[in-house]
């Protein structure tokens, strides 16, 4: 009689709030290498909820809730109270500079769920350590998406800047194709390893302007690669099977490669994106292209980053 009496007390502080679809935070998992408190992953659960405008997280912390466990009520029983149909655990990772949350809803029928990414592309100024909050908001944002697969949660109330579920990329070299026979010769063609290095930074650059992708830096790949003893990836040369296998293997589903041919008129510069399998195969999904008409490093490092925006324009197709 008592707990029922505390349960309906406590009930009358949610009956004055704005309907939503009630989810009660159940477990918080995080990997050591994450170097990411449970409070924070909790609080950008919360915020990631919350901006939604549908979803909303009662956590184990909430002041109601607290009052119902004290008295004795299940979590079950808390759940079905508070109106919250699905209960949440999430789990948190870190390789290098990605982030990685796996979202899982449970209902007493159904469960979902969803992954997210978020890059870590902002340090500290006085310390040089890496600032993580904006990158799991990502995150965890892209598995709610995925998990209650609503594509435009976010988007649907910013559309420029609204997050969207995002494909984990790799941009992993980019060919020089020079022609001897033709002439003047051009100074990107004798700098080879230059160009290549530079225009691999340039996809990357325009691939990260994709709200559609979340594309890795060179740092990230590299260490992917390092996992499997692969060392010093060579720009000019297309990815190796090995080497794609081991992105596959972290939760890269397409890479981006690309090529600078010489022609009789100047230059074509080609992007293309592959989607990947776990055994190193990779099939074409999309190629752009531009002319390059002057042997300006400046104009190819831009048609290069504009390329590798409008090859990532829109979502991958889905896999096979």
């Amino acid at each position: 009689m008592v707990a029922a009496l505390i349960l309906l007390c406590s009930l009358a502080a949610w009956s004055a709030q704005p309907p939503h679809e009630r989810v009660l935070l159940e477990s918080i998992a995080v990997t050591e290498r994450a170097q990411l408190s449970p409070q924070k992953i909790e609080a950008g659960l919360v915020l990631a909820f919350q901006t939604s405008g549908w979803y909303e997280l009662v956590t184990l912390r909430d002041s109601v809730v607290q009052r119902l466990r004290r008295s004795g009520i299940s979590a079950d029983s808390i759940a079905t109270a508070l109106g919250a149909r699905w209960r949440a655990s999430v789990e948190c990772d870190r390789f290098e500079n990605l982030l990685r949350a796996e979202l899982v809803l449970r209902s007493p029928t159904h469960v979902r769920r969803g992954i997210g990414y978020g890059l870590i592309r902002h340090r500290w100024a006085r310390s040089d350590e890496p600032l993580a909050d904006p990158a799991l908001l990502e995150a965890l944002e892209r598995a709610l998406c995925v998990a209650v697969g609503d594509t435009l949660l976010y988007a649907r109330t910013d559309s420029a800047r609204g997050i969207r579920p995002a494909a984990l990329v790799a941009v992993t070299s980019m060919e020089l194709r020079d022609n001897p026979s033709v002439l003047p010769r051009w100074e990107l063609f004798e700098d080879a390893i230059a160009t290549s290095y530079s225009g691999v930074l340039a996809a990357i650059t325009g691939a990260q302007r994709s709200p559609w992708a979340v594309t890795l830096d060179v740092d990230t790949r590299d260490s992917m690669y390092a996992q499997f003893r692969l060392y010093g990836p060579e720009p000019l040369m297309p990815p190796s099977e090995q080497e794609l296998a081991a992105l596959a293997f972290f939760g890269v589903e397409a890479v981006v490669s690309g090529a600078l041919v010489r022609t009789p008129d100047g230059a074509r510069i080609e992007l293309r994106l592959w989607r990947i399998g776990a055994n190193g195969s990779r099939t074409l999904i999309r190629q752009r292209e531009a002319l390059l008409n002057d042997d300006s490093r400046v104009k190819y490092l831009e048609t290069v980053a504009e390329l590798g925006k409008a090859l990532l324009a829109e979502p991958l197709p889905p896999g096979s």
